[in-house]
C-alpha cells in the first residue's frame, strides 16, 4: 500500500511541481529515503506540529528534531545535511558578476543567505566598481545577545578583497528588520572608516522574522547616504 501511495506522490510531483502540494506532504516525500516502508506522513505531521513550517523543521537542531516521535538521529541529521545544501545553493543564486545594484535584489539575496539561520550573524557582501557581485563572507556569528561585531575585522576583510564597494548584512532571527541604535553606530563607524581607506559602504541591510530593510533605501542615517 505504502509503495503505491509513494509511486502516486512522486508521479504528481513530476507532472505538476510542488505548488499543488501542502508542506507536510512535501516532507512527507522528503522522508522516503529514510523510512523504507513505513508511512511517513504521520512523522511529517508532527515535525510541522512542533516547529510550524518547513523553514522552522530546517532550522532546528539536530537534538530538537529528536525530540519528535519517529525522527533518529539518522533522520536529524539527514535533515542538517539537506539544509546545508540548500543554504549553499541560496549563497550561490547570485554569481559572479551579477549586479546587484538596486536594493530589492540585494534584499532578496541577503532573505536567501539568512533563511535557515536561526542565531545572528553578519555578513558582508563584496561587489566592484560597477556593483556586480564579487563574493560574500560570514564575517561573525553567535547567540543573539553575544555577537558584538569587530568593526577592524569588517575594514581589513574589506581591504583583503581589494573591492571598492562593499554591502553589510545582518540578521534578527527572532525580531523585527528594524535597526537598533547600536546597529546604526555600528553603520556609521564601519561607514566612516571604510571611506578613509577607499571603500564605500553601499547598503546595510537588516533581515528579520518576517522582511528585511535597507537602511540606505529608508533614508536612515542620510547624511552618509545623502541620494534618498
Amino acid at each position: 500500500m505504502h509503495a503505491g501511495h509513494r509511486e502516486r506522490m512522486i508521479s504528481r510531483l513530476k507532472e505538476f511541481g510542488s505548488e499543488g502540494f501542502q508542506s507536510h506532504e512535501l516532507l512527507e516525500m522528503m522522508l522516503y529515503s529514510s523510512f523504507k516502508q513505513c508511512d511517513t506522513n504521520p512523522i511529517a505531521h508532527r515535525l510541522i506540529d512542533r516547529f510550524g513550517t518547513l523553514s522552522g523543521v530546517f532550522s532546528a537542531s539536530e537534538n530538537e528534531l529528536c525530540e519528535v516521535e519517529g525522527v533518529g538521529r539518522s533522520t536529524a541529521q539527514m535533515i542538517i545535511v539537506l539544509r546545508a545544501n540548500i543554504e549553499r545553493m541560496l549563497s550561490e543564486s547570485v554569481q559572479k558578476g551579477e549586479m546587484l545594484g538596486a536594493s530589492g535584489a540585494v534584499k532578496d539575496y541577503c532573505m536567501g543567505l539568512f533563511r535557515f539561520v536561526d542565531t545572528e550573524q553578519l555578513r558582508m557582501i563584496f561587489l566592484d566598481s560597477e556593483y556586480c557581485f564579487m563574493s560574500q563572507e560570514i564575517i561573525n556569528t553567535g547567540a543573539l545577545e553575544q555577537v558584538r561585531p569587530d568593526i577592524m575585522r569588517l575594514l581589513e576583510k574589506a581591504v583583503q578583497k581589494r573591492c571598492p564597494i562593499v554591502v553589510m548584512t545582518h540578521n534578527h532571527p527572532r525580531g523585527s528588520e528594524m535597526p537598533s541604535t547600536e546597529d546604526k553606530i555600528m553603520t556609521r563607524n564601519l561607514f566612516n572608516l571604510l571611506e578613509k581607506a577607499g571603500i564605500y559602504l553601499a547598503d546595510h541591510v537588516i533581515v528579520g522574522m518576517h522582511g528585511s530593510l535597507s537602511m540606505r533605501e529608508n533614508g536612515i542615517l542620510p547624511d552618509i547616504w545623502n541620494d534618498f
